[in-house]
């Protein structure tokens, strides 16, 4: 059993939202990401993430992730022990984010609610979640950019455990066109913790609605690397 909730672990923290935050949308605003991702040995996933603003002070969105397969990791065994065995997990949650404090603070914080679902060994378990965001804008030199931290807590239906993730990421425009971002992405459940870096190149062509990442995922230590790539929407 302990073999199959690392792999949740791994499949989890290789999926993280792609925008999520303490800023708001403005109210009739949105945003819409979707991904696909491979890993050395052809395991792969997909995501699905947005958020619209319904008001000045509340944001909606829904992030989907669906893994199609996973690394089943014998503990105590060496990473080249490790096998690949077809058992999709996913997670969905629905949630509603809300500032706190003014929201023209240049520290900008927020908290969000989510219920939802987590797929697991063939079974749809009710879960929900809390999560708290900070962030900020940042000048280094001429170039403008941003730094956030997304923490959430997610309880879910046995078997599945409760689950704790703390992300973070810098970003900073190089062009009109052309930002550079660098995430880190942890995941602590059952126990076990699991950690990864993330460089993102992120190009946005044209009037800049559309973003394209190129994305790497690199584990702290043991575990797979994997490719990503993502389009990001305005509307």
């Amino acid at each position: 059993m302990r073999s199959v909730v690392f792999a949740l672990i791994l499949a989890l923290a290789s999926a993280p939202s792609a925008q999520a935050g303490a800023w708001l949308r403005e109210k009739g605003k949105g945003f819409v990401s979707t991904s696909v991702q491979t890993t050395e040995n052809n395991g792969s996933s997909v995501s699905f993430y947005m958020e619209y603003g319904l008001g000045e002070k509340v944001t909606i969105g829904a992030d989907i992730t669906y893994d199609t397969e996973i690394l089943n990791y014998v503990a105590g065994a060496d990473i080249a022990a490790t096998t690949i065995e077809d058992v999709p997990i996913g997670s969905g949650i629905l949630f509603a984010r809300f500032p706190l404090g003014p929201v023209d603070q240049p520290n900008k914080w927020a908290f969000h609610l989510g219920i939802g679902a987590r797929y697991f060994e063939a079974e749809f378990l009710k879960a929900a979640e809390l999560g708290l965001s900070w962030g900020r804008g940042i000048q280094i030199g001429d170039k403008y950019g941003w730094v956030n931290v997304d923490s959430s807590y997610n309880d879910a239906e046995a078997p599945a455990k409760a689950r704790i993730k703390v992300d973070g990421t810098v970003g900073l425009g190089l062009t009109d066109t052309t930002k550079v971002m660098m995430q880190m992405f942890n995941t602590f459940e059952d126990g076990q913790s699991f950690s990864k870096l993330s460089p993102s190149l992120l190009f946005s062509p044209g009037r800049g609605r559309v973003t394209f990442q190129f994305s790497s995922e690199i584990p702290v230590e043991s575990g797979e690397a994997s490719l990503k790539l993502g389009v990001w929407t305005e509307f």
